[in-house]
Parts: C-alpha cells; structure tokens; sequence
C-alpha cells in the first residue's frame, strides 16, 4: 500500500502541486478570508498529508481515477476554508483547474511519448523510478508554462475581481466534469493496457483526443458563465430601466401636486392682496410644497442618484427628515443592479421603520457614504420605536410572512459578501444603524 519505490506514490506529490498551481490561476481573485495567509498555507500541508497517507490499494485505472479525485476533493475543501466564496464558484473554479492541469499533463506526455523518451505507463508503474533528463525537464516545463498561460489567458482572466460568477445553469458544469473524469479515466486505461510495442500513432491520437475532451469540458464551462453573465446584464437593464420609469412617474406625480399647491397659492395671494392673514399652518404647507423641487439628487453615481431621489421624495410625503453626506463615485466597485438594490432595499427599511412614530419631528433617517484609509464606509441611521428584536445577527422581519419577508436584509448582506465587505446592525437608545464596510483596493478579506 506504501511503495517508496512506486513513481506513482511520488508522482501524486508532483500532481498536487500541479494542480494547485492550476486551481491558483482560477481562484486568487475570488474573496478571501480572513488569516488568507495561515490558511493557505494549512491547506496545502492538509492536502499534502492526505495524499501520502492515500494508500495505493491497486495499480489500475479504476481505482488510481478514485485516488485523483479524492485529492481532488481535497484541494476543493482546501480552496473552500481560504476563498470566502459559494462553494458553487469554487467547485467551478476547481474542474476548471483540473481539466488545464490534464491538458498540460496530456501535452507534455504526447511529446515525451512520441520521442521516445518516456514509456506508455509514464510515472503509473508499480516499480521502477521516474525518469526526468535534461530533455524531459524542458519539455515538462515547456508543456506545463504554455498551457496554463494559454488556458489563462482564454479562460481565466474571465473570472474577474470583485465580481460573482453568477452560476445558473449546475448541469453544465455536472457534464463538464463528467467530461473530465471520462477524459482521466481513459487516459489511465490506455495506460495501464500499453506496452512497448503499442503503435505510438494510436497513443497519440488518444492524448489528442483527451485534449479535446478537456478543452470541451472548460469550454461548456466558460460558454455557461458567458451566458449567465449577458443575463445578469439584462436584468440589470430592465431593473435601471424599471427604476428611471418609476422615477419618472414619481416626478410626475409631484409636478402634479405641486400644480395643485400653486392653484392654493392663487387664493392666498388674492386673500394677501383683500388684506387677509395668511396662517402659519398655511405657510408650512407652502414651504413643504416648495422642498418637492430640492429632491433631485446628484452624488455622481447614476444608480445611487436614482434610488436617493425617489426615496427623498417619499421621505419628503411621510414627513421624514432625510440627510445624506454621500460620495457618488466610490461606489464604482459596484454594479448598477447591486446598487439600486442595496440602497433600495437599506432605504426602504428605514422609512418602513420610521413611518411607525407618531411624532413627524422624530422621524429622521441619515445616510453616510465616504472613503477612508483604502476602505467604503456606508452608515445609514434611522431613529425607530419600539425594541428591535435579532435573529442572529440581522434583524428579524416585523411583517407577518416570514417566508416572504426578511430577504431584503439577507439581500444586502449578501451583496456586501459579494465585494469583500462585512455588514453590521445594531439598534440602541430608539436609533437604528446599519454599517457597511468595503475594501477599496488590495485584498479583499473576511
């Protein structure tokens, strides 16, 4: 079970790092957790340990496939304790790295082969050593640097930072793996069956066969991300789409009203003009009629401008005081989508919760948005009555329907996850406040 003198028992050292390696390429713009460090590191001594202590119960194709994949699964553990990522997106990442690891595996043994310079069973054997030459040593480091750089450069550098892979369609990425495993496993069967004297034509086409089968498998892959990614644009579309026309109406609506306050104008400034008294209380109405046509926001974000304007105007209807101190610009690191709804969803929480005071003068809600030391700080404050009870760390829904109520705090604790930030609520002396704080640059950290 324990042959020093197996290539293939140290083989599976080298195949690790390969495979790390590989699975690097795709994962180090994901999020990290917090210690990245210490846990990479503990990791790859955790994913090290399990693959010498792996037995090699039988020298054959069916059961060196089952020792790859369980370390395989390994690393996929590994990747999941350092990344703070879906484990979706990791999984998606990992066969992705396998299948470059195979294809340079598969390159690399095609030209060793057809040389001469290594035999069919490669470093399988039961007994014997592994043989690296001067030759084998270029073309290993040849084969390995072109083929992750390629596969890189056409597939990885897709995955970019600060962005979810948005991975919709689990079935493809099901085959793809199916792909890969019937890709290993035919290479190890071919393998384990070859001799000397087996045609060194027919070796080849298998390895070329085998390098279309993983290029297949990354590239449904990747053709299932692209799509899910111009869906997720749509949407973003109709959702800025929806929210201009929503925007409009709102407009709309209090040019209308701001029409009628002017018809009442007419009948006070003929009242002023008979001599009359105009009220204090009449006074107040005007002037609130007038702070209708302050509600245009400009803080230069579009999204973020949109979703402030129609929520001041509801403010400005339910009597609420709402300030803001908010910098625009540093929320590019977000989409529109993630925007509208973070500051919909956040604002739409603070007014439901403020409209429950008796008192209009109560009813206050701030918003901060600023930049400091490399990071985003949100702050929205809202005074709110009565006792807020938790769930966890988030509140819990006030409204009746669990099920359908309570998703927009999830929401946005999701979104702040997504660009590496954390979200914290607390709620004392009747004030209600909800921080968010993203890195601006660098790593992004639990």
């Amino acid at each position: 079970m324990f042959r020093f003198d197996s290539p293939l028992f140290w083989y599976r050292l080298v195949f690790l790092a390969e495979l790390m390696i590989a699975e690097g390429l795709f994962t180090f713009k994901l999020p990290r957790r917090r210690y990245f460090p210490l846990r990479l590191a503990g990791s790859v001594l955790a994913c090290y340990v399990v693959t010498f202590l792996l037995p090699i119960a039988a020298y054959n194709a069916v059961y060196v496939s089952f020792m790859f994949v369980c370390m395989f699964c390994a690393t996929v553990a590994g990747l999941y304790f350092c990344f703070r990522a879906p484990l979706l997106n990791i999984a998606f990442c990992a066969v992705a790295a396998y299948a470059v690891q195979h294809i340079a595996y598969e390159v690399y043994t095609f030209f060793v082969t057809a040389l001469g310079l290594q035999a069919p069973s490669g470093p399988y054997e039961e007994t014997g050593e592994m043989i690296f030459g001067t030759w084998t040593t270029f073309l290993y480091i040849e084969a390995y640097a072109a083929s992750y750089g390629l596969m890189y450069l056409f597939f990885g550098s897709r995955i970019k930072s600060r962005t979810d892979l948005h991975i919709g369609n689990v079935s493809l990425l099901v085959i793809s793996g199916v792909i890969l495993l019937a890709a290993i496993f035919l290479n190890l069967l071919v393998t384990y069956r070859a001799t000397e004297e087996t045609d060194t034509v027919l070796l080849g086409v298998v390895h070329a066969y085998n390098i279309l089968c993983c290029l297949l498998a990354v590239f449904v892959q990747f053709f299932m991300l692209g799509r899910k990614k111009m869906q997720t644009d749509l949407d973003t579309l109709r959702l800025l789409h929806e929210q201009e026309r929503r925007h409009y109406m709102i407009f709309k609506e209090n040019v209308d009203y701001i029409n009628v306050k002017c018809h009442d104008l007419k009948h006070q400034i003929r009242r002023i003009a008979r001599g009359g008294n105009v009220g204090s209380d009449v006074i107040g109405e005007i002037e609130n009629a007038v702070m209708i046509y302050d509600a245009d926001v400009k803080t230069g974000n579009d999204a973020l401008d949109i979703v402030l304007t129609e929520k001041r105007l509801t403010c400005v209807k339910h009597g609420i005081t709402f300030s803001q101190i908010a910098d625009g610009k540093q929320l590019d690191i977000m989409t529109d989508a993630d925007i509208c709804s973070l500051f919909g969803n956040a604002l739409d929480n603070a007014i439901e919760a403020v409209c429950g005071i008796e008192d209009k003068s109560a009813r206050v809600i701030e918003l901060t948005i600023k930049a400091s030391r490399g990071f985003l700080s949100v702050c929205v404050r809202n005074s709110c009555a009565g006792d807020v009870i938790f769930d966890g760390d988030l509140p819990r829904s006030t409204k009746g329907d669990d099920r359908s109520h309570g998703f927009g705090m999830k929401s946005m604790k999701a979104i702040t996850e997504k660009y590496g930030g954390e979200l914290s609520v607390t709620a004392e002396s009747g004030v209600f406040t909800l921080n968010m704080l993203f890195p601006l640059s660098g790593a992004r950290e639990e």
